[in-house]
């Protein structure tokens, strides 16, 4: 009996196994002391492989002392500083390309200028869009050493990037507020002291820091008048004994001198006169603490000509 053929059915395409969605990730970028920004991660010429580290949260050092028991007292604890790794590859098109880019990198990795050091800035970008960034300076990584193949394979290298960061924190974009100072009017009495909020006269102006560590505020004090700046929640407070002249501004900037090296804790208006021996007494220079922080400002002569001004930058324990 003759066999027939019978075809055999031709086979379904395979259902396509489900994929997440690739969400954009983390860009990291190193800003020279010049100021070059040169992508870390998803440039033409450099990316990044797997494997950073030194973005989290430090370990803290840990003062001590230790009593007749064993039991450790804790004189003092503090954030160290900070050191990160980047791997990354550089590569190009031709060896002229690759050439010119690794120079380039190179080059970005200076740090003295006119005599002394100078940092340059990680940033990291994240997706939503968001950004802080880190004073640092090169550490590591760029060494370069060769093999055999460096001659035969000349437009691609890998390196483990390391840099040094002198303060652990990473900071936010800049944040700003200014206050309009108007004297309450009373009969008789033509100079009142003044609290200021936002909107209103006599209540109390609040500041909000997005951060997870405090920030140093920088006030810009705008005559005239006699200002003390007190914050509620601590009573600490500061003020000047001597009125500012009208049209005259006062610089306070509260940042210590090893991360503001040239204007921490001075006290100068826009003449270039210290005002520091103006203040009533030691100031106490508060800082602004994570979330809402609310003061009050008294000026004293205060007119529609008066201004309070705040910059600061919110302070954060991790790069992202």
């Amino acid at each position: 009996m003759p066999l027939i053929y019978l075809p055999s059915e031709a086979p379904s395409e395979a259902t396509p196994w489900p994929r997440p969605e690739r969400r954009p990730g983390k860009r990291v970028v190193w800003i020279s002391p010049d100021g070059e920004e040169i992508p870390l991660t998803d440039g033409d010429a450099i990316t990044t492989v797997t494997g950073r580290s030194g973005f989290g949260r430090v370990v803290p050092e840990i003062v001590e002392t230790r009593g007749a028991s064993g039991a450790a007292l804790v004189q003092d604890y503090r954030d160290t500083p900070r050191l990160m790794t980047v791997p990354i590859h550089v590569h190009g098109s031709t060896p002229s390309e690759y050439l010119s880019t690794w120079r380039r990198l190179v080059a970005a990795t200076q740090h003295r200028r006119a005599g002394r050091p100078r940092p340059g800035r990680l940033r990291v970008e994240l997706p939503d869009g968001s950004w802080r960034e880190i004073a640092a300076y090169y550490h590591a990584g760029l060494e370069f050493d060769e093999d055999e193949l460096d001659d035969l394979v000349w437009a691609r290298s890998r390196h483990d990037v390391e840099f040094w960061a002198p303060d652990p924190y990473f900071y936010g974009p800049p944040i700003r507020y200014a206050w309009r100072l108007v004297a309450e009017p009373r009969p008789f009495y033509p100079i009142y002291p003044v609290t200021v909020s936002g909107s209103s006269l006599g209540g109390s102006a609040t500041i909000t820091s997005p951060g997870d560590a405090d920030a140093y505020p920088v006030w810009e004090l705008v005559g005239p008048g006699t200002p003390v700046l007190t914050r509620t929640d601590t009573g600490q407070s500061w003020g000047f004994s001597a009125e500012i002249p009208a049209g005259v501004t006062v610089t306070v900037d509260c940042r210590p001198t090893d991360i503001a090296p040239d204007t921490g804790l001075t006290a100068v208006d826009d003449q270039g006169v210290d005002w520091w021996p103006n203040f009533a007494g030691w100031p106490e220079l508060w800082l602004i603490p994570p979330g809402n922080t609310q003061f009050e400002v008294a000026m004293v002569g205060a007119t529609a000509e008066s201004r309070i001004r705040l910059a600061f930058q919110p302070r954060y324990l991790s790069g992202w």
